[in-house]
């Protein structure tokens, strides 16, 4: 017995077909939604915020390889820099070659170095990593000198191949004008290998 959906529609009123027709539909919607449609929405639901996070580090992964280029050259900027300040940083085997220098300096400033003193015991620990302990190594100056010779003295300092800096000093006016007492405090930044 087949009974045809056409004939079951034709049997029902004009009136009671608009609703039977508005009802099917309602029917097959529902049943689409909650059998095909809502699963999926939970699973989009749940992706979603994933989906955003992954936008997010997309975005930032293309615009940090717009900026590749700067970086590179940031780093060899970076690396050379490094590089030139090694150079000025003596390892504390070395403390001897910042004196001779300080001293070869003076004498072609035309200031007498009456003293020249590192103070090895006074020194701080600046930085200490697996490699390498950097100090700060205190050295006093007493001299004589004018203001102009101590002027460019301090200026040479400043440009020579080490790194140190004056920490403090004082100047005493003496009877002859090229003959001033100097007593200066200087800081040279040294470093030791770790395992020596």
């Amino acid at each position: 017995m087949k009974i045809k959906i056409s004939e079951l529609i034709g049997k029902i009123d004009e009136k009671n077909r608009h609703y039977f027709l508005i009802g099917a539909l309602l029917f097959v919607f529902f049943l689409d939604y909650f059998i095909l449609m809502r699963p999926q929405l939970v699973t989009l639901t749940k992706i979603n915020p994933e989906i955003k996070m992954l936008s997010r580090d997309i975005e930032k992964a293309r615009e940090d390889i717009q900026k590749l280029n700067f970086y590179q050259s940031e780093v060899k900027r970076l690396e050379s820099l490094l590089a030139e300040t090694s150079q000025k940083v003596k390892s504390r085997e070395e403390v001897s070659i910042i004196l001779e220098q300080i001293s070869r300096m003076a004498n072609q400033n035309n200031v007498k170095i009456d003293q020249l003193m590192p103070f090895i015991e006074d020194q701080k620990v600046l930085l200490d990593d697996n490699k390498r302990s950097y100090y700060a190594l205190p050295i006093l100056v007493q001299a004589r000198s004018g203001y102009h010779d101590l002027g460019r003295f301090l200026n040479q300092l400043e440009k020579s191949g080490l790194f140190l800096h004056v920490t403090s000093f004082s100047i005493i006016a003496g009877e002859d004008a090229r003959a001033h007492a100097l007593k200066m405090n200087l800081q040279a930044i040294v470093f030791e290998e770790k395992g020596q």
